[in-house]
C-alpha cells in the first residue's frame, strides 16, 4: 500500500514521493499437498496404535493403510507420467542406507534355515526406510506435521479409553505378570510407550500457537489423563521412565520461545502427575519396589550381560542378522530365539561396528536437527519425541517400530521447516530495511 509522503521542498514547493512507507509481504503459498496423499497418511498414522491387530493373516490395518498411501504417492509422483518428482533423499538418510547396506552383506554368512527371515527383515527395513524419506518430505509442511501428531494422539487416546471402560477385545489383563494391562495383544512395553509418545505429543501441541482457543487446550489437557492412567497400569518402568524423560526436555530454557515459562509448568506438572499415579497403583509401585531393592530386572542383567560378552567376541561384523538371536537365547537358557532389548546391543550384534556407526551418525543428525528445530513453531517436541522413543529403546528394540522412524521423519522435517521460516523472516527483515533506508535518503 503506498501512500504521498514529503521528502524536500523545491523553490518552496513541497516534494512528494510514492515510496512505500509500509511494506506488506504476502506469503504465496506452496504447493499443496494432494487430498487422496493426505489422508491415506493420516489414515496410516491413525491405526499404528492397532497395529498389533491382525486382519489378513500378517497384514494389520497399518500395514494396508501404509501401502495404500505408499501407492498413492508413488502414483501421484510417478516422473514417467506426471512432471511431478519425487523428493530429494534427505543426506541423513544415506547413513541409515549404509546400515542396510552392511546388513545385505551379511547375506553371504547367514545359514541357510534362517534365509527366509532375513529377507522378511531386510524388507520390512526398506519400507521403513521409504516411509522416512516420503514423510520427511511431506512433514515439512507445519500444518501436516500437527496434523500427523494429532492424529497419533487422538487415535491412542480413543485406544486408552476402549482400555479403561474394558471394551471387549481392547482390555486384557496378564494375571502372570502382575496384572499388568494390556489391549490388541500388544506387548505392555510397547503399549506403554505408544501412551508416552502420545502424551508428549499432546504436551508438546498445548504450546503450539495454532491452538489459541481455551476449549483446543483444554481437550489437549484431557486427553491427556487416560493415557497416563493407561501407561502406569501396564506396569511398563520403561514406559514412564521415557515418558519422564521426555517431559523434562520441557524444563529446559527455550530463549528462542515466548512460552518458555508455560513449558517448564506444563512439563513440572506431568512429571508430578505420573508419579502419583504410578505410586498410587499397587501393582507398578510393587514392580518398582522389585526392582529397586531386590534388583529384580526381569533378566535383563542376564541377557545383557550375554549380549556384551558375545559383542566382545565379534566386535568388528557381529554374529549376523537373525542368527545372533539364537545365539543368545542359547547363552540364556533359552531354546529360540531372544531378543537384546536394547536397540544399541542389538545393532553391536547384528552388524557389528561397522555396521552400527553409521546407523548412530544417522541417529545424532537427527537429533542436531530435532535440537534446530526448536527454533520453529514446534518448538522443543520434536526434540522430546526423539528422547522419548530412544529412552524406550535401553530397554527395549523397536528398530522396526514405525513410529521410530516417523519420529526421525519429523526431526529432519522440523529443521529443514524451522529454517526455512527463519530464512523468510530474514529476508523479510531485510527487505524492510532497504525499504526504509530508501525512504530515508530519497531527495
Amino acid at each position: 500500500m503506498k501512500r504521498l509522503i514529503k521528502t524536500g521542498t523545491v523553490g518552496g514547493r513541497a516534494l512528494q514521493s510514492t515510496l512505500p512507507t509500509r511494506v506488506r509481504y504476502v506469503a504465496v503459498p506452496a504447493e499443496g499437498i494432494p487430498i487422496a496423499i493426505r489422508w491415506s497418511f493420516l489414515l496410516f498414522v491413525f491405526t499404528l496404535p492397532f497395529e498389533a491387530t491382525p486382519l489378513f493373516g500378517s497384514l494389520s490395518l497399518a500395514r494396508i493403510s501404509g501401502l495404500l498411501f505408499a501407492g498413492l504417492y508413488f502414483l501421484y509422483h510417478n516422473p514417467l507420467t506426471q512432471k511431478r518428482s519425487l523428493p530429494a533423499v534427505p543426506p541423513v538418510m544415506w547413513w541409515f542406507l549404509g546400515y542396510v547396506a552392511i546388513y545385505v552383506l551379511n547375506v553371504f554368512f547367514v545359514p541357510e534355515e534362517f534365509a527366509s527371515d532375513f529377507f522378511t527383515r531386510l524388507l520390512t527395513l526398506v519400507q521403513l526406510l521409504v516411509v522416512f524419506w516420503l514423510t520427511s518430505a511431506l512433514l515439512e509442511k507445519e500444518e501436516m506435521a500437527r496434523s500427523m501428531l494429532l492424529s497419533y494422539s487422538i487415535a491412542s487416546a480413543i485406544l486408552a479409553l476402549g482400555i479403561l471402560f474394558r471394551l471387549p477385545g481392547l482390555s486384557e489383563t496378564i494375571e502372570e505378570t502382575g496384572g499388568r494391562v494390556t489391549a490388541l495383544g500388544e506387548n505392555p512395553n510397547t503399549l506403554a510407550t505408544l501412551m508416552a509418545l502420545a502424551a508428549v505429543i499432546l504436551m508438546g501441541l498445548r504450546l503450539n500457537k495454532a491452538f489459541r482457543h481455551f476449549v483446543s487446550k483444554t481437550l489437549l489437557v484431557v486427553l491427556t489423563l487416560p493415557l497416563l492412567v493407561v501407561m502406569v497400569s501396564t506396569g511398563s518402568r520403561a514406559g514412564v521412565g521415557a515418558f519422564i524423560i521426555g517431559c523434562s526436555v520441557f524444563l529446559s530454557p527455550n530463549l528462542r520461545s515466548k512460552r518458555t515459562l508455560t513449558a517448564i509448568i506444563l512439563g513440572i506438572i506431568g512429571i508430578v502427575a505420573i508419579v502419583y499415579l504410578a505410586a498410587s497403583n499397587p501393582d507398578f509401585a510393587e514392580r518398582w519396589y522389585q526392582t529397586y531393592y531386590e534388583g529384580n530386572l526381569a533378566g535383563r542383567d542376564y541377557i545383557t550381560y550375554s549380549a556384551i560378552e558375545m559383542f566382545l567376541e565379534r566386535p568388528i561384523f557381529g554374529w549376523q542378522p537373525i542368527e545372533f538371536w539364537h545365539e543368545l537365547g542359547f547363552r540364556v537358557g533359552i531354546w529360540g530365539e531372544k531378543d537384546t532389548h536394547n536397540l544399541f546391543l542389538h545393532l553391536l550384534l547384528e552388524v557389528g561396528v561397522v555396521g552400527t556407526i553409521p546407523f548412530l551418525v544417522g541417529l545424532w543428525l537427527c537429533a542436531l536437527a530435532a535440537w534446530r528445530a526448536r527454533a520453529g513453531n514446534l518448538g522443543l517436541l520434536p526434540f522430546a519425541l526423539l528422547l522419548t522413543i530412544l529412552a524406550a529403546n535401553m530397554t527395549h528394540t523397536g528398530l522396526t517400530w514405525k513410529p521410530l522412524w516417523l519420529i526421525l521423519a519429523l526431526t529432519v522435517a522440523s529443521a529443514t521447516g524451522a529454517e526455512r521460516l527463519w530464512g523468510k523472516a530474514a529476508a523479510v527483515l531485510l527487505v524492510g530495511r532497504r525499504a526504509n533506508s530508501s525512504i530515508r535518503s530519497s531527495p
